[in-house]
């Protein structure tokens, strides 16, 4: 049987004959272009860039990332605004301090879009020769293009990250890439003219331009006038502002309890209060807090996981690593630590279980349930049916060991009326 491409798939037709003397066979087969169709109605980007419009060849297929976590904000809409830059002007930049996402969402704008990434960090010490080619081989007689001319020959994103640490001589020459010229001369091999090719859009982030972040400087003012629009990113959380998402995501992702995951919110909004302040190098990132919790959920007390995370992660300086240590502290994790809420112990029990066998096979059961059902493991709770069939599928008969597991875990609150429950539809 035949089946019609699904919503947000691209159907690829290609031909392949068969001859002889006696007979001629045509046959046409198509190759889908995978596209989330989840994500697509998540974003609403396809009024400014319509992945069903573009044909790139299966190498460049390979440029395009997969598995994108989702991105979220305090409601700015970034990923809709960044397409909607990209479909008016074809560039764009994004400039906020260090783990507020800004290379997560240009992985998850590449894959929304089905755009294969040039990526370039502008802070290594990468050669022109790299960016733009160079002639190779015994006589210097073969010429291999760099990222920027593949790029600008064939179209898809070139982001370019910390670009304020980009050399002048690179930007000169991306200048007329970038205005109503739109073409590149290659000096370095006969002057050869690229125009840019019709589907070639570029992205650039940047930290804020200060002393603290060594090798930045004021972008040039010509390559800063090409970039059409300018999104400034913050953390979700910070001082007195928390936000909920950012506390479900921890949930989601570690299995603490929601007090203990808000409490680390607290401490990460005044951490990063005190960075946008002046008085500490760094701020952390959502997947700092991650880490972090994951610690904890791991049976570390909040404060022991700290420092093995967040303290020394902030500087190395003594008096700075004191003074995360006095934030951390200023909580009161006894009281936090007091959830009796049964869905947390079950998905920390399921985590572990799964842990005991590897962190593969963890992440395996969590990408299994991700793509047949868009579950995650937090949703388990409620709908435990996923779980038992993502099980028994990878494990077979010996899924019934990780759900002994499951049950030594959870300890004495197996006997409560919930978790009976669950581990009753589990076993099934």
């Amino acid at each position: 049987m035949i089946s019609p491409t699904s919503e947000g798939n691209v159907k690829n037709l290609e031909t392949s004959r068969v001859n002889s003397d006696k007979f001629s066979l045509k046959i046409n087969f198509s190759k889908n272009k995978k596209v989330d169709s989840k994500k697509l109605h998540t974003y609403d980007i396809k009024k400014y860039v319509n992945p069903d419009n573009f044909d790139f060849p299966p190498d460049m297929q390979e440029l395009i990332p997969k598995n994108t976590p989702p991105y979220y904000d305090r409601g700015e809409n970034y990923v809709e605004r960044i397409v909607r830059a990209l479909g008016y002007f074809k560039q764009c930049a994004c400039i906020g301090p260090s783990g507020t996402g800004k290379t997560h969402i240009v992985y998850l704008v590449a894959e929304l879009c089905q755009l294969p990434l040039w990526e370039i960090n502008c802070g290594l010490q990468t050669s022109t020769y790299d960016l733009f080619g160079r002639y190779i081989g015994l006589g210097k007689e073969n010429w291999i293009d760099g990222i920027i001319t593949s790029w600008c020959r064939h179209g898809g994103i070139l982001y370019l990250d910390e670009a304020n640490m980009m050399k002048q001589d690179v930007a000169t020459k991306l200048n007329p890439i970038l205005d109503t010229r739109g073409h590149m001369v290659l000096n370095e091999k006969d002057n050869e003219l690229i125009t840019r090719h019709k589907d070639a859009y570029m992205l650039i982030s940047m930290n804020p331009f200060s002393s603290e972040f060594t090798g930045t400087k004021p972008l040039n003012a010509a390559f800063r006038r090409r970039m059409s629009v300018w999104l400034n990113f913050d953390y979700m959380s910070v001082g007195t502002h928390i936000d909920d998402k950012e506390v479900n995501l921890l949930l989601e992702r570690t299995g603490v309890s929601r007090d203990t995951a808000t409490s680390i919110v607290h401490v990460a909004a005044k951490l990063r209060q005190e960075y946008k302040n002046g008085d500490l190098p760094y701020g952390p990132s959502v997947g700092d807090l991650a880490n972090w919790a994951r610690i904890i959920a791991d049976g570390a007390s909040p404060i022991d996981a700290g420092n093995e995370t967040l303290v020394a992660m902030t500087s190395d300086d003594y008096e700075i690593q004191e003074e995360v240590r006095k934030i951390i502290k200023s909580v009161d994790w006894d009281e936090t630590q007091t959830s009796d809420d049964p869905k947390v112990f079950i998905i920390v029990a399921v985590e572990k279980a799964l842990l005991e066998l590897g962190k593969p096979d963890l992440n395996k059961v969590k990408e299994r349930l991700m793509k047949d059902y868009k579950r995650t493991l937090a949703d388990c709770y409620e709908e435990p049916e996923f779980l038992n069939r993502i099980l028994k599928d990878i494990y077979g008969k010996a899924h019934v060991t990780i759900i002994d597991s499951i049950k030594r875990n959870l300890g004495n609150a197996s006997s409560s009326e919930p978790v009976q429950k669950f581990l009753a539809e589990i076993t099934r």
